[in-house]
């Protein structure tokens, strides 16, 4: 119920009920006192006028001497219908109605007003001339029946002042409806609005001059809030956007530095090693000339010699992930003819089991690149597919074509630049890797294989080598779907 009472409606509703309680009184007193008055005035002229009629019938009669006559006039007077009390006083005498007791003839208090004395009686005096003597004729007429229709009356007013009351509301209630029925739709619009259906327009139809410029300021606010709420959400999805791409080449850096630290202490470690190698492979060679070829001991130095040899072209490989930042001698060359030949040598290499695919374009523009590295980073890579693949079947998937890299896709990445690049790719259909190793897959030493069977400096070296090239690398791989790297070769100048 209060909440009926705080809309438009409900207050127009209850500002016409305290009107009406307030005025319906005062117009019912108002109305019931004229209306009493008249009738109350009415009354007694009209007895007045009766009275008249009677005592100038009685004087005719005592002219005439005809005392009969008089009596039949008090007789009459007593059946006109709201007679009550006849009677001509005489100074020695008293003549009544037939009509009356002896009981009644006491009853007589001359009124001036209706109503008073409260006897429902209106008793009057009407003098009559007779000759010389003077007689006074006493009348009373019912009020009963008066009051009884003034009492009518008054209910009839109450009947019509509710059916009023009840007609204004009714009329109060649908004027109600009409001005309210815009603004419950502008309610409704502005609550849809709200919940994220920015296209409802807030427009009202009402006749309402108020209603219909609310409803205009209104549409023209939304509008405005809708066209400045696109811009709001394209800017925070840009900075959103340019937040990611931060992130990301914020992760790609220091994956890079990680990297390079990684790199610049092995190529210390790797330059020790060598100091170390150096002199145990040039005692070992001395000592197997001073000995017999064909002794046992020159056979376990040739051993020796085998396996310092090992870990030399292992320290090789570090000092190769070491030196990203020593600008190697670079040559403009045709990929193409040195992927071709790589291929050949790494399917010699590879069991014929696994399935070797090449999709080679030779429309590839040249790139600035040592041949000899290039290569190295094809077998590492097949190399690294094959063990992905561990007797799974499956095929490894080498191409080679140009693209056009654009900003967007350039902006990821911290070596990307808009513009033409060789793009090498390797893919293969083995187990894949999630999120943490992709991670590390090219720190040096990191590797997923048991012990013995592979030393992490693979992926390293390609690392490295892309790195010397000015390329990027771009890795993706799902657990059980395999993996697929992409390698990015700016295209050189025209030489």
């Amino acid at each position: 119920m209060a909440g009926r009472m705080n809309t438009v409606g409900g207050r127009l509703v209850l500002m016409l009920l305290l009107i009406h309680a307030v005025l319906m009184p005062a117009l019912f007193i108002a109305l019931a006192t004229v209306i009493d008055r008249s009738t109350m005035n009415a009354f007694v002229d009209d007895a007045r006028i009766e009275g008249r009629i009677i005592g100038d019938g009685v004087e005719n009669a005592l002219e005439s001497g005809d005392s009969g006559a008089v009596e039949q006039l008090l007789d009459s007077a007593m059946l006109s219908g709201h007679g009550v009390y006849a009677a001509l006083q005489f100074q020695d005498r008293l003549v009544t109605s037939s009509m009356m007791t002896s009981e009644d003839v006491p009853r007589f208090e001359e009124d001036f007003d209706f109503g008073e004395h409260g006897d429902n009686t209106y008793y009057m005096s009407v003098p009559v001339s007779h000759g010389d003597e003077f007689a006074i004729l006493r009348l009373g007429f019912d009020e009963l029946p008066t009051q009884q229709n003034l009492a009518a009356v008054r209910q009839t007013i109450i009947l019509i002042l509710v059916a009023y009351t009840v007609l204004a509301l009714v009329a109060t209630g649908y004027m109600a409806s009409l001005v309210v029925r815009p603004l419950k739709w502008l309610g409704r619009a502005s609550h849809a609005i709200s919940r994220g259906e920015v296209d409802k327009e807030l427009k009202a139809n009402s006749e309402l001059r108020e209603i219909r410029e609310l409803s205009a300021d209104l549409e023209t606010m939304r509008s405005n809030l809708v066209g400045m709420n696109a811009r709001l959400q394209k800017e925070i999805a840009e900075r959103e956007q340019a937040e990611a791409e931060r992130r990301t080449l914020e992760r790609h850096l220091r994956h890079a530095q990680r990297l390079e630290s990684l790199g610049t202490l092995a190529g210390g470690v790797a330059h020790e090693f060598n100091n170390v190698l150096q002199p145990i492979l040039l005692y070992t060679d001395l000592a197997r000339e001073e000995l017999p070829k064909d002794s046992e001991t020159a056979d376990n130095l040739g051993k020796v010699m085998d396996l310092a040899r090992r870990a030399k072209k292992l320290s090789n490989q570090i000092l190769a992930f070491g030196r990203q930042d020593i600008e190697a001698e670079l040559e403009v060359a045709e990929l193409s003819p040195i992927i071709v030949n790589a291929l050949t040598m790494i399917r010699a290499l590879l069991p014929a089991s696994v399935d070797l695919r090449a999709e080679i374009s030779n429309d590839v523009g040249a790139v600035r690149c040592d041949e000899a590295q290039i290569k190295q980073l094809l077998v590492n890579l097949c190399n690294n597919a094959y063990q992905a693949l561990s007797g799974r079947d499956g095929y490894i998937n080498v191409s080679l074509k140009e693209v056009i890299v654009p900003e967007v896709f350039a902006a990821k990445y911290p070596k990307l630049r808009a513009g033409e690049y060789a793009v090498l790719e390797v893919s293969d259909t083995g187990h894949g890797m999630d999120r943490d190793t992709m991670e590390r897959v090219f720190e040096p030493f990191f590797t997923t294989q048991q012990v013995g069977e592979g030393t992490g400096l693979g992926l390293s070296v390609v690392h490295g080598i892309v790195m010397r090239h000015d390329g990027e690398i771009v890795l993706s791989s799902e657990p059980g779907k395999g993996t697929h790297f992409r390698i990015y070769l700016p295209l050189a100048d025209d030489e």
